[in-house]
């Protein structure tokens, strides 16, 4: 049974800048990052963002909360996940093995997405 890796935090993606000082990935979605960025008091990083990220947040004082996709998105991958777990009868999934581990993470996947096709089915534009 393999061991999930712990350490390095998912999110924010970082650095969002390479060796020479080129934007790589957007702190907020991890997409390809452009020149304008966010960065923490205290922190190297420029914190650089997308065009797509620029424009939704509007605000960049609001950048910290999650939008109403990013919520339904984890309601999803929530639901999902449970789900498969329950169809499988495990309650810790330190038990799961490698295969149970990707189909574990396939579910919450296929969750997520669903959360926010549901969520822009209800979107104002």
């Amino acid at each position: 049974m393999a061991v999930i890796p712990t350490g390095k935090p998912i999110l924010p993606f970082t650095p969002t800048a390479d060796e020479n000082h080129t934007p790589t990935v957007c702190k907020a979605c991890g997409g390809l990052a452009i020149g304008l960025g966010r960065s923490t008091p205290g922190s190297k990083d420029p914190g650089y963002l997308c065009k797509p990220c620029i424009v939704a947040v509007g605000d960049l004082t609001k950048l910290d909360r999650l939008s109403i996709y990013e919520v339904k998105a984890l309601e999803g991958g929530r639901a999902a996940g449970g789900e498969w777990l329950a169809e499988k009868g495990i309650t810790d999934v330190a038990l799961l093995d490698d295969l149970d581990i990707l189909l574990f993470c396939k579910a919450i996947w296929q969750g997520c997405s669903e959360g926010v096709r549901e969520a822009l089915r209800d979107a104002p534009f």
